[in-house]
């Protein structure tokens, strides 16, 4: 079964401030984070359950990645990038 990778608009919006806080002191450092993160989020694409399911839920996935924690969902079709979190904002 082929799926894509789908980023939402939340997460877009996650990535980008997340990108920014990190050029704030060193442009070239976000630009790496931003190539290392496409590459590994690429890696979801033909092992989607590779992360950990979030509770009873196994569609719903979490990755750690770094200091940061990405949410994504997996559908028959699609890896959907939910959101992205700092570790330490996480209960």
């Amino acid at each position: 079964m082929s799926r894509k990778l789908v980023v939402t608009p939340r997460a877009v919006r996650d990535l980008n401030r997340i990108r920014d806080h990190i050029a704030a002191d060193s442009p070239r450092a976000a630009e790496r984070f931003v190539s290392a993160l496409r590459t590994d989020l690429d890696k979801l694409v033909p092992f989607p359950f590779m992360a950990q399911a979030v509770g009873s839920h196994p569609r719903f996935r979490r990755l750690p990645y770094g200091a940061y924690v990405i949410f994504y969902e997996v559908t028959d079709s699609e890896v959907l990038i939910r959101v992205v979190e700092h570790s330490a904002t996480l209960k």
